[in-house]
């Protein structure tokens, strides 16, 4: 993809961050992926797709590890 997409950027970031509400339990603390959405955030603004999708790839695992730890 070389130009921004904003339609699919929406939307990836839409099923990133479904599954994080879906993966984490209410309370957690989400802080540990608070990197994560900066990179994702940076990386829209510049218009980098790879290192966006690459951020919210991390914040999905992140979310994974992390409820993995409040199990």
């Amino acid at each position: 993809m070389s130009a921004w997409d904003a339609e699919a950027a929406a939307k990836t970031a839409e099923q990133a961050y479904g599954y994080v509400a879906g993966t984490l339990p209410l309370g957690a603390d989400y802080s540990p992926l608070d990197r994560h959405t900066e990179t994702a955030y940076e990386a829209e603004m510049a218009g980098d797709w790879l290192t966006y999708v690459e951020a919210l790839r991390e914040l999905c695992r992140t979310a994974r590890a992390e409820a993995r730890r409040a199990a």
